[in-house]
């Protein structure tokens, strides 16, 4: 599962557009002719997994760690790139690296996949 969001130019602007969806190639394909067309600056795409809330007792979405933003390049078309984030709260305001999403990622020894 995928929360996207396209934000906008500036600050002020904030979020474009926003929503989930099931299939990340088909959420790539929905998000890039809005990039193209100027109306958002970036694209963001969030795996997810669904959860039971102990507070409330809903459903709340937790974060895998994969992470993809699509960006316009110079050639008319939109680049994604994929982040690894890590999903320990004391680290995941570090600053992740990010990789081409055509590069198989770089699994580190004891990682889980």
């Amino acid at each position: 599962m995928y929360l996207w969001t396209l934000v906008g130019h500036d600050t002020a602007e904030g979020t474009v557009r926003a929503g989930i969806g099931g299939s990340l190639p088909e959420i790539m394909r929905t998000l890039e002719p809005v990039l193209l067309s100027h109306r958002a600056f970036i694209g963001r795409i969030v795996e997810v997994v669904p959860r039971l809330s102990v507070v409330g007792l809903q459903e709340i979405y937790v974060p895998t760690g994969r992470e993809w933003a699509g960006r316009r390049d110079n050639r008319g078309g939109v680049h994604w790139a994929q982040a690894l984030s890590p999903v320990d709260p004391d680290i995941a305001y570090s600053a992740p690296g990010v990789q081409d999403l055509s590069a198989e990622p770089e699994t580190q020894p004891g990682a889980r996949r």
